[in-house]
This record gives C-alpha cells, structure tokens and sequence, in this order.
C-alpha cells in the first residue's frame, strides 16, 4: 500500500542555468578533441623515435640532430620547443612531416583552448554574478546566514575579481549557487517542497504550475537557549524544580541530565549521569507539582556560592525545570517568550531590551509573507537582526545567527504522480531489501553485544530506563562491536560488488516478490526516464514526512497521511524536542509521545522518560519497552530526523531498540566506502553503476587515495593547472560533471555530518571551478569519492516553463497498514 501523499522537492534555480554558470560546453569539445589529437601524438610516438634513429644512423653531419630530436620527444619535452628547434629537420622526411603536421594541429588546439579558457572564465563569472543577484537566491542567502547574504550582494556587484579574498569569497558563492541547481537538500531554502497525491495518471511533469509560497518558521533551539539565558538573569520571577530523571541507590541519589551541546544547533543533546548527596533542597516545601520559588532556593545555597553560576548549571544541565517555561507542543514560541517577557518586564525594567527585541522580531516576522522583492529581503534582515540583538543583550553566543529556519517555502499545486509506477518501484526496492540486505540490515548491534546484554539482565526482571541504559553501555563497550549473523546478506551484498567492479555495469539477480512482512519504509530518489535512482531508504510510518509538514497550513495532506497507518500510529509513542537541523514545530506524528522530564502539560497518554522500564522476553530478540507502572508494551517510533550527533546517547539506545526490526536509514555509499577502505587500494579504484530491475542503486563512481590525487604546485599557471588536472580525469574516464565527496578514514559506516563528508558538484572542464577543485583536493581526507551526475542535466521529470529543475521524490510503502510499527 502506498501512502496517498508522495514528498516532492524541487530546486528553486534551473538545471538549464548550469551551463552558462560552468562556462564549460565549449571548452569541454576542445579538451576532448585536443586529448584524442595528444593520445594519437603518443601513440606516435615511438614510430618517430624509431625513425630518427634510423635516420641518425645513416646520417653523416646530421646524426647529433637527429639524435637531439629524438631523445627531445623520447622524454616528452615541450611539443613547442620540438617544434621550434627541430621542425626544419623534421619537415625533411615525409614520415616525420605528418608527425610534425600533427604536432601543430594539438599545439594550435592548445592555443585555441588557452583562449576558451580565459574567455569561459570571464563568462561564467559574469554569470555567476547575474545568478547571484536574483531575489530567489538571495532570498535563499539571507536565509542562511546574514553576512554570506552581504557577501553574495558585494560579489553580484564586483567590477572585478582578482585578489585572493575576492576569490575565495567567489568559491564560497559560486558553491552555493551550484548547490541551488543542482543539490536538492532538505536543509536549504534553495529547495522548494510541496506534497504530490498519487493517483491513477499519466506520467506529468511534477512542478506543473510551479507556484511557490514562502514559509518562514523561527529557529526553535535557538528560542529554548535563549530562553533558559532570560531565565538565568530574571530568576527571582520564575519558580523551579528538580528533574524528574533521578533514581535512588546504595550509594545515593542520581540524576540523569540532557545537557546543551554548543557546537550543534540542536538543544540538549548530551547525557549525563550525576551523583548528588540529596535532593532536599530542591524538594522541601515544595508545592505539589514540586515548584519552589527562587528566592527560596537562593537561601538554601551554600555560603559564599555564586547563586548564579549555581542557577545556570542546574538550568543548563536539566538538572532544574522552570516555570513559567516554552511548551515545545505549544504552538508560536515568539508569542509565549513574548508573553513571558512582557510579564517580567512589568516588575523589572532590566528586561525591556529583551522585550522591545522580541517586539521588534514579531513585526518584522509578521511582515515576510506581505511584502515583495528587496522590501523582503529587509524584513528578513531585520529578524536576523532582531536575533543578534537578543543573542547580545542575554550573552547567548548562537552557532546559527540567524532567526530563521531553513524550510521556507513550499509547492502548494504539484501534478499527481502515477500511483502505478511508484508502486512498480515501492515493490521492487521491498525486494532489495527483502533479499539482499535483510530486514535488519543497521539494527546497530552485533550479536556478542545483544548476548552480553541478555546475561547481564535478570532473567524475567523488569529494569529501569536508566538502569538499563547504564547495562547496555556497559555491554557495548565490553561485547566487540563486528556485525553478526543478522546483517550477513548484506555483507555478502558488497562483497559481491566488490568482485564485480570490473564490469561496465552490475545488475544484481531479480528475485520473486516478498511475502507481506507488515513493514513500511521510505524511499528517497529521482524519477529519471523509467528507472528510480535510488539515494536512500529509511524507516516509514510518516518518518520522512515529518520534516515538511510545516509547509502546509492545511491538515488534509497530514489526516490522509496518517490514517492510512490506521492505529498504528496511535498507539505508538515518539520522541521530538528539539532535535536535528534548524529544528521547526513539527504536527504530532504519532498518538503518544515520551516527554524527556516530567511533562507540564502532557496530552493523554503521554509518558515521561522515568515512566520507562525494559524487559526480555525469553523467546525476543529484543528486549521490550514497557510502561513502569501498568507494565503496558509501548512502540516506539521514531518520526524526526535521526543523525546520532543530535540525539541523546539515552534516545539514540532507545530507538535503535525500538526500531531494530524495521528498515533503517541505508545508503549504499556507506558499504562501498567501507569495502574501498578495507582493500586500503593504492591506485584509483572504479565501482560500476549497480542496479535492480528498474532501480538505480548506486551510481558510477570511482574512489580516489589522497596520494593519488594531482596537485596544482605553488605558482603554477592555471591554464598549465586545468591541463594536468584534465588529462587526469580523462586517464581515469571520469565524467565531466560529477559529485565529489571526501571520506575520513576514521568514520567508515557513519552519517558524517561535517561539511567536509557533504557532496560538492564539480565540473572538470569548467575554468572558474579549476581553483576550487586545487583547493578541494589540498584539504585533509583519506579518500575521495568522484560520483557521476545522474540524473543529469538533460532530466525530464520537473519541468516549468520549458526549464528543467534538479528534483527528489520521497515515498512510503507499507504491506500490512494495521500491524504495529
């Protein structure tokens, strides 16, 4: 069954905008055409060698000349200074004159692309600035951050770009205006999404209209980061208690703790256990909900504590709640820090700043949806403002400055989609992963881990959520961490490519269709020609969903969507706080959800994390989740984004538990990393386009050691720079537009998500990317992964007004709607 709704995402700036923004059509036919006339040149070679030294040896006053020119082009000298000092003699014999004929014809191409070069250059860079000042892109760079938006204005207007910080702000432009035509990525407002319904069609190109409707949603961690810094400097106003996450034993009292992680946009990430003598004077005389008054507090402190120093690390750590406080769940966070400001504010003129700051924002976000063009762009740059200001007067240091969220625009009037074919593909990738990776292909646990585990529970006993976590991490670290016997199809799978990879393409055997297995999944790919080109897969039941469901202010997309789960959402918990990138309020995806701390204003059903339990079943694989006072089984389901560096280690165990039986998050570039590293290969290393039936798998790609990679030299010309580089690629037949990745040795089968692992497209024979592709080359990686463009820029499917659009379908599939997740 299929999801009625497919996901859709599409970019706001034209595939048809690359070539003029590469400048590199032109220069592309004369680097072919110069590198077939220099192959038939070395080709040659020999032949002329041996020829000079037949005519060496018969020659009487001649012989050191010929001997000259032949150990000239022997050791490949310079075809100009052959040409210049032996061409007299060379035009003497009528085998060397059609060498030397030759030889003028690839020295006259090198001239001719000499010219293109520059020319292209100047070309694609004055494209590059009339890309740069459209409003849709500078729209998308004030969107990101507020000074890359002065930047890409100051470029779009730069008479000329010749200094090094001219042109390292030129790469840093130019990268994201190729990643606007070409990366379609969930976290930038380059990207437009929208929901296309499924029904029974003709295949239709996806944009249809393309009407876009801008969203703007406020950065919610950052709102929960200045908030607790607002809470920290009025705490008189404010009452507290003690967290919920404490457990007492032998030897005291113990409090689990989700502390912030500063690096990441993400709030309270990290998790800690803490030993404390007592609670006592968190919980003395506290009312019944276990609120105190500050000022309480305060006269309990010890002498000569820093009251606020005390106060911010409780606050901080999770260690204490405060009340009033922002409900995650509660709708418009501006509006309920506003609230509560305006309050304050009443008693204490201190915090008026803050208040006129969150005034000053409200305005300025209320007016993005009414006003056009640059009068936009300043109300953008007034909340960015608005957010610095509070930053500053709160002494908050934000990782991301601006106000706003990514997410900021949607396709409200997409073409349906051929319910048919996706369901063609939906089949065909439940078979891939049926019989080729296993149904538990990334459950994250090795078998030796999951039997440690099981000696270290009692057996039939019912244990703790945190005293559980503290067993399992204990057996993690002691159990060797290899795959066991429930990933081995997948194992197989990649050795099986890595056998193969001599072949022009790997086509794995078709299999018969599964039997309903009562899982769903998400598939995430582009429609290009009859194939899916698959990028990855990951868990369904509304996962993917979730990230845009912001872009829609009507709940019908969303009702349609989950009903089709039927109760299995409804009787399943999830956790979202405020997670992952540019975290935005996200509907409700599942019935129940599990608060981190005692929860303020819980909906029914709803549990804390200390209401959690675990036990294990003699005949489970996996130990059950339960509720600690009704002993209930509960499901757990994950509906946000999952990138383990933004999730607590607690929540990370958790649902990995809960989801171990179900298909998880799977790219097949992880598995070819992890074969390339494995044969530590000192030469370049090509794996072959694989693919199932209709799917595209994995693309064309080749995997390149750090030492193997050219190098421009210091002062090297840039022209003598594109020629090595392109006689380079061309060696190994890599293609002309390609994905470019960099791999860390020491991060083989992780979601890496530094900017170093994210994919940046290159066009080799595009003169203004020849500095950037130095410069990429000389950073710090292991390995690097060069990954043909497909589909291409010749891609049907998303089309408007005649232009084609870089596009990402999402769509879920489920065989049995009713069973539990």
């Amino acid at each position: 069954m299929m999801v009625p709704y497919a996901v859709v995402r599409a970019n706001n700036l034209p595939l048809d905008a690359l070539d003029a923004l590469t400048g590199s059509s032109a220069v592309e036919v004369a680097a072919a055409a110069l590198a077939r006339d220099r192959k038939l040149l070395a080709q040659w070679r020999e032949s002329a060698c041996d020829r000079l030294h037949l005519l060496a040896a018969g020659a009487a006053t001649d012989y050191r000349q010929y001997i000259d020119a032949r150990r000239a082009i022997f050791n490949e000298r310079p075809l100009a200074e052959i040409v210049g000092r032996y061409a007299g003699l060379l035009a003497q014999d009528p085998q060397l004159a059609w060498w030397l004929a030759h030889t003028r014809t690839v020295l006259a191409r090198e001239a001719t692309l000499a010219g293109l070069f520059g020319e292209q250059l100047a070309s694609a860079r004055a494209a590059a600035q009339a890309l740069a000042a459209l409003p849709v892109f500078l729209h998308g760079m004030a969107m990101t951050r507020a000074q890359l938006y002065d930047t890409a204005r100051a470029y779009s207007a730069a008479p000329e770009i010749a200094d090094k910080k001219k042109l390292n702000d030129e790469e840093t432009i130019y990268r994201y205006l190729t990643r606007a035509v070409t990366k379609v990525s969930p976290f930038s407002s380059f990207t437009s999404v929208g929901f296309a319904p499924l029904a029974a069609t003709g295949r239709a190109s996806l944009l249809g209209g393309r009407a876009m409707r801008s969203r703007y949603t406020l950065d919610r961690a950052g709102f929960f980061k200045l908030y607790d810094r607002f809470v920290l400097r009025h705490r008189d106003h404010f009452r507290f208690r003690v967290t919920g996450n404490r457990s007492t034993r032998a030897d005291g009292q113990y409090t689990y703790l989700f502390a912030d992680q500063p690096a990441y946009y993400a709030y309270r990430t990290t998790f800690m256990t803490a030993r404390v003598r007592s609670v006592g004077m968190f919980t003395d005389g506290a009312d019944a909900q276990g609120w105190l008054p500050w000022p309480v507090l305060a006269q309990r402190l010890p002498a000569g504590a820093d009251p606020a120093a005390l106060l911010e690390k409780w606050l901080t750590s999770g260690m204490l709640q405060a009340s009033p406080g922002l409900d995650d769940e509660g709708g418009d966070l501006l509006q309920q820090f506003r609230g509560i400001v305006r309050r304050v504010a009443g008693d204490d003129a201190a915090a008026r700043p803050v208040l006129e700051a969150l005034d000053d924002m409200t305005a300025a976000f209320a007016a993005l949806d009414d006003v056009p063009g640059p009068a936009l762009l300043a109300a953008l740059a007034r909340v960015h403002a608005a957010m610095a200001q509070l930053g500053a007067l709160l002494d908050c240091p934000l990782v991301k400055t601006a106000g706003l969220v990514y997410h900021d625009s949607g396709l409200p009037d997409l073409a349906p989609l051929d319910r048919a074919e996706l369901q063609g593909y939906a089949r065909q990738v439940g078979e891939f992963v049926t019989h080729y990776l296993g149904v538990n292909f990334h459950s994250g646990f090795g078998d030796a881990q999951l039997a440690a585990l099981r000696a270290a529970m009692p057996a039939g006993a019912t244990v703790g959520i945190f005293e559980f976590f503290e067993t399992m991490q204990r057996c993690m670290a002691a159990a060797p961490s290899a795959p066991g016997r429930a990933v081995l199809p997948i194992l197989r799978l990649y050795q099986q490519i890595w056998e193969r990879r001599g072949e022009a393409e790997i086509v794995l055997d078709a299999v018969a269709a599964p039997q309903p297995a009562g899982r769903a999944f998400a598939a995430y790919g582009h429609l290009c020609g009859d194939t899916f080109v698959l990028n990855n897969i990951d868990s369904g039941y509304l996962r993917c969903f979730s990230r845009f469901f912001t872009f829609t202010d009507d709940s019908a997309v969303l009702d349609a969507c989950r009903s089709s789960y039927a109760p299995a959402l409804e009787r399943t918990c999830d956790f979202y706080d405020s997670f992952g990138f540019n975290t935005a309020l996200r509907p409700r995806i599942c019935g129940r959800r599990i608060w981190l701390d005692t929860p303020t204003a819980p909906q029914p059903g709803d549990l804390a994390l200390a209401d959690l339990a675990l036990t294990w079943p003699a005949n489970a694989p996996y130990p059950h989740l339960l509720h600690r006072g009704t002993g209930e089984v509960l499901a757990l389901r994950q509906s946000g984004l999952f990138t383990k560096e933004l999730y607590p280690k607690i929540l990370e165990m958790l649902l990995n538990l809960g989801m171990a039986d179900a298909p998880r998050y799977f790219a097949f570039r992880f598995g070819v990393h992890k074969i390339v590293s494995d044969a530590a290969p000192r030469e370049v290393v090509r794996i072959p386009r694989v693919r199932y039936r209709d799917i595209v798998l994995s693309r064309e790609q080749w995997w390149v050691p750090k030492d193997q990679l050219p190098v421009r030299a210091a002062g090297e010309d840039a022209f003598a720079w594109f020629s090595r580089l392109d006689a380079w690629r061309r060696n190994h037949g890599m293609p002309q537009r390609a994905f470019l990745r960099r791999h860390h040795a020491g991060k083989v089968l992780e979601r890496d998500v530094s900017n170093a692992k994210k994919p940046l497209f290159v066009d080799f024979s595009a003169p203004i990317m020849t500095r950037m592709i130095g410069r990429i080359f000389n950073t710090e990686f292991a390995l690097l992964s060069v990954e043909e463009m497909l589909p291409g820029a010749h891609d049907d499917r998303a089309t408007h007004e005649g232009q084609r659009y870089a596009h990402e379908v999402i769509f879920e599939s489920t065989d049995q709607p009713t069973d539990m997740p």
